[in-house]
């Protein structure tokens, strides 16, 4: 599986890194985001609104228009507004749960 990440994810991600739990000083999301972006895929093209489930947190709508437009196999995610949406979306909706148990039965 291949991470997907557009403008807006990237830039969630790197807002969510400097939440002060993290502990991270700027460097160190740097250095993370390096490590990191080699491995994802840019999608650049996504249209807005999306013909999918509406998030009820229209902040994580971004998650659900990623995965739809670029075809992506599944939206790993531990967020609730997001799972919500599991047996409505034409992607699947997982946890990181479950894409362990899907890696490890391969």
């Amino acid at each position: 599986m291949i991470p997907l990440v557009c403008n807006q994810t990237l830039a969630e991600l790197r807002h969510v890194l400097a939440y002060p739990k993290f502990r991270l000083i700027e460097a160190e999301i740097h250095e993370l985001l390096e490590d990191f972006l080699p491995y994802a895929e840019t999608v650049s093209h996504i249209v807005h609104p999306m013909a999918g489930p509406q998030c009820r947190d229209q902040g994580d709508q971004m998650f659900i228009d990623l995965a739809l437009a670029a075809g992506a196999d599944a939206l790993v995610t531990g967020d609730g507004d997001l799972l919500a949406l599991s047996k409505e979306s034409p992607v699947s909706i997982i946890t990181p749960a479950d894409l362990r148990r899907r890696l490890t039965t391969r």
